[in-house]
Order: structure tokens, then C-alpha cells, then sequence
């Protein structure tokens, strides 16, 4: 098959987090399969040497990318001029078109060239149907001018979890019309994992000091300000708290604040992103992750917290909690006195925090790629042959 993917996230741009990895991972998984996929994306003019090349690297050769040059930027919009005579070269030459993401530009033109050329597609929002944070009148109105008749008119929604697949229905789409497909994770970056200290030694952390880990966008809605109070009201001796990650319309700013305003200067370190060994090298080290977040359609990072050995607390908001609760970490719904005992149960209970350390390794393998890209090249493939019939 010639599968076209389409995502708003300029996939030479990491700080764009965990849309930039599935869309990498899931093309190399389907090349594997045999087949041809081709992902139109953007340029958002913060093209850096390494990551560029980091890009070419991680590409099966029967991927093939092509980042349009961006006119306008408004957050994750852009305005694209080239999508025209990419979209009439490319659309015609696929099987199927994947659409990653929702609110942007791309989607439009590519959908409406589908229709002329009669060529299917599926939209996959990853997490952002339903609006949430940030313009949400704005988000609205997108509804109603465009996004309604995307995902009205196309062959299936992906959801990556009964969570997601909820919220998609609570707002109107037909249950029938949703398709679970869950995320994973590339576990060969896990297959040889770094020599324990490297990133408390970066980081100026002692051994004998705990550490919990918060690595992903310090975004509001991940809830990285609540975790730092629930932190100050821990009152652990010899424990630190690092938060890692790129920060989404300068929270992070706000975050040094309230670090400031807590006292807590020597305790809570802020690292920036952390990408390839460094974000390995920080799973690694950590005593607990953590990730308190409001609404995750899935929560890549924890499952590679798993696959990293660290067991987890988390919130019953994330999608990949079923797989998580009891059994390498605990769950617990987005409050502070909830979040704070189950941090303090982890930390003081030995034989708990041993029992899911041991099982961390085999939960981690129900996250491979493998089952997701076999999925979706049925799924494909049934679209294609009911199209035929």
C-alpha cells in the first residue's frame, strides 16, 4: 500500500512530544510491512542540525517526508502555500490517507482533494477533539466550519483509548464510527539500558537522594503546578523533585514562581527537554515517575517509564491507566491528597514498590508497536476492500 500521513507537528521538532514519536514509529513499523508511507508535515522554522539529522536516522528508507514552508504560525495553526501542489501530487498516488491531529489548516485541503480523487481516509485527533484548554471559542468555531464534516466524512475516528473513545462519543460521534487502536513504544531504545547515576550526576543529585520524575510538556493541563505543592507538603528529607520537559506558552515561567513562592529552589529542578539517552538516562534514575495530568489520551512517557524499570503514579485521567493500575504503579484520581498518598505509600512501602519494579519488564512488552501498526494495516486494508465492493 502508498499510505499518506498528515500532522500539523513538524516531525524535525522533538519538543512537540509524543505526536512527533507515534507518527515516526508508526511509519517505520508499517515499512517494515512492506509498505510505502509518505507523511506530509510542516516546517516550523526552528530546524536544528541535530535534530534534523536525528530525523533522517530514525526513517525507514520507504518513508519519505516532505515539511512544507510555513507562511503564518498562530501556536499549532500554520499556513501553508505549498500544501496546494503537494496535496495534487500526493493525494492521488495513495491508497489511503492517515490524518494526525485536528485543529490546523492541512487537513482541509487534503480531505477535500481525497473526496475528487475518491481516496479514504481516517483522522486520528490524539487527545484533541474535545476542547480543553486554550481558545476554546475559537476551537468551537473550527468545529463548526470544518471539523464536523472531517470526521463526519471519513471512514473511522482512531481513539487510543476507551477514555479517548468517551469523550469522542460524549460529543457526538457514533460509537460504530471509533476505532481503538492503542499507542506503544519503540522497546529496542530499551534493550540496553544506560549505567545507573549518569543523570543525578548531570543534575548534581546524590545516591542516596530520592528523586521523582515529571518528564513531558509542562503544559496546565498535565498538571506539573499541582505536583509541586503536593511536593512541598511531602516534606521529605533527601528527595527531589525534577521536571523535564518543554515548556507550552511560557508555563514555565509561571512554574519558577511558584517554586520560588514554595522555597523550594534546591529541591525542584527544572531540566528542559530531554530527548534520546538523556530522557532514558532520567527515567532510569528515578525513584517514582509521575504524571498528574487532567486528560491524556494515551501517556507514551509512562509506558516508557516502564520499560525504563521505574514504576509509576499516575492519574485515572490518563488512557494508559488500565494497563498501568496495581500492576506496575498506582492510579489515583487529580487531586493533591490523593496524588500525595500515593506518592508517600510508594515510598515507604518496600515489598510494593518491589512487586511492581520486578513486573515492570514484562508489562512493558504489551507496549510494542508491533500489535498497533498489525492493527491499522488491517484496518487498512478493510477500508480499501469495502471500497472495491
Amino acid at each position: 500500500m502508498n499510505i499518506l500521513f498528515v500532522t500539523q507537528y513538524d516531525l524535525a521538532n522533538p519538543d512537540y512530544g509524543g505526536p512527533v514519536f507515534k507518527v515516526r514509529y508508526l511509519s517505520n513499523y508499517l515499512a517494515n510491512l512492506g509498505h510505502n508511507v509518505s507523511v506530509v508535515t510542516v516546517d516550523d522554522g526552528k530546524d536544528d542540525v541535530k535534530h534534523l539529522q536525528d530525523l533522517r536516522d530514525s526513517l525507514h528508507d520507504r518513508v519519505s517526508t516532505i515539511r512544507l514552508k510555513t507562511l503564518w504560525r498562530y501556536r499549532a495553526i500554520t499556513l501553508n502555500p505549498s500544501v496546494f501542489s503537494v496535496v495534487q501530487r500526493q493525494v492521488p498516488t495513495a491508497d489511503i490517507i492517515h490524518i494526525f491531529g485536528f485543529y490546523d489548516l492541512l487537513s482541509p485541503f487534503v480531505v477535500r482533494s481525497a473526496r475528487i480523487h475518491n481516496v479514504p481516509y481516517i483522522i486520528e485527533p490524539i487527545g484533541m477533539f474535545t476542547p480543553i484548554v486554550r481558545s476554546l471559542l475559537k476551537k468551537k468555531i473550527y468545529h463548526r466550519l470544518l471539523g464536523r464534516r472531517l470526521v463526519s466524512e471519513a471512514e473511522c475516528i482512531i481513539a487510543t483509548s476507551t477514555q479517548e473513545k468517551e469523550e469522542l462519543v460524549s460529543n457526538g460521534l457514533k460509537s460504530q464510527h471509533i476505532v481503538i487502536r492503542r499507542n506503544g513504544i519503540d522497546l529496542s531504545e530499551f534493550s540496553n539500558l544506560p549505567e545507573h547515576g549518569q543523570m543525578r550526576s548531570r543534575l548534581g543529585i546524590n545516591p542516596d537522594e530520592r528523586l521523582l520524575l515529571y518528564l513531558s510538556r509542562l503544559s496546565s493541563k498535565k498538571n506539573p503546578e499541582m505536583l509541586m505543592q503536593v511536593f512541598a507538603k511531602l516534606d521529605l528529607p533527601k528527595t527531589k523533585l525534577v521536571l523535564a520537559g518543554p515548556s507550552e506558552s511560557g508555563y514555565l515561567e509561571k512554574l519558577k514562581l511558584i517554586r520560588k513562592e514554595l522555597e523550594l529552589e534546591n529541591d525542584i529542578v527544572f531540566t528542559g527537554p530531554l530527548f534520546g539517552d538523556e530522557k532514558i538516562s532520567a527515567l532510569v534514575d528515578a525513584d517514582i515517575f509521575v504524571l498528574p495530568s487532567t486528560n491524556e489520551n494515551f501517556g507514551n512517557v509512562i509506558a516508557e517509564s516502564v520499560a525504563a524499570g521505574t514504576p509509576v503514579v499516575i492519574t485515572n485521567k490518563c488512557g494508559i491507566a488500565p494497563y498501568i493500575k496495581d500492576r506496575v504503579g498506582l492510579t489515583v484520581s487529580p487531586k493533591q491528597q490523593e496524588l500525595q498518598q500515593a506518592i508517600v505509600t510508594l515510598l515507604s512501602d518496600t515489598s510494593l514498590y518491589k512487586k511492581f519494579e520486578l513486573a515492570c519488564s514484562d508489562v512493558a512488552k504489551e507496549f510494542s508497536w508491533d500489535q498497533p501498526a498489525a492493527s491499522m494495516e488491517q484496518l487498512y486494508k478493510k477500508i480499501l476492500t469495502s471500497q472495491l465492493l
